[in-house]
């Protein structure tokens, strides 16, 4: 794959995980630029290793805010609700954890406590980064491959689905950010809490 489009994706990458708590579907972009040129072993692998990459440096910024802001984010529901779930786990773990998981950008809150807590960056991204190339490895195979087979029953471009896709993750994200975290963890835990005591 052209060296171009490969720094097109590092920076598609970057700039959605740079951006607090949503961002452009950056695997789905990735994904469809993978199509443009041929889904092969080798395209496969550069695109992961970009995206992953792109990603993983990006949550720097994540940290910067975090370092820059110290104590001002204890005003913020979410962030206190994040450190209150972290607090007593490890902290390296949750890096992991969050920076592989699908859809929800959680990592952005563990970068935030980081920068706050002055946590070691460079420990941070030793962890961050191949976890990214593993989730990139993960969603672009999965998302890739699905493009092709609803093109096929579509007959729609894959290349087009990914387009169409992007604009749906890019909503999708912006309703995420809205979503009071605490309020709705609350709600379901007192719903598990209650089935308890009326089942046997």
């Amino acid at each position: 794959m052209e060296y171009y489009y490969l720094a097109l994706i590092f920076a598609i990458s970057f700039a959605s995980n740079a951006t607090p708590f949503f961002g452009a579907p950056y695997t789905v972009i990735s994904s469809t630029i993978l199509l443009k040129f041929g889904l092969t072993p080798l395209n496969f692998a550069e695109v992961v290793v970009a995206s992953g990459i792109g990603a993983g440096i990006a949550k720097s910024v994540m940290y910067g805010i975090g370092y820059g802001v110290g104590t001002k984010l204890k005003d913020n529901r979410n962030v206190s609700f994040f450190h209150r779930i972290i607090k007593g786990r490890s902290f390296y773990l949750a890096i992991f954890i969050t920076s592989v998981m699908p859809f929800f950008p959680f990592d952005d809150f563990v970068f935030l406590i980081g920068g706050a807590g002055k946590a070691s960056l460079l420990k941070m991204l030793e962890i961050t980064i191949p976890s990214k190339v593993l989730k990139s490895s993960l969603e672009i195979g999965i998302e890739a491959e699905g493009l092709l087979q609803i093109g096929k029953i579509t007959k729609i471009s894959p290349v087009e689905l990914g387009v169409i896709s992007s604009v749906i993750f890019v909503i999708l994200g912006v309703v995420l950010f809205k979503i009071d975290w605490e309020k709705l963890y609350l709600r379901v835990e007192r719903y598990f809490r209650q089935r308890s005591w009326t089942n046997p």
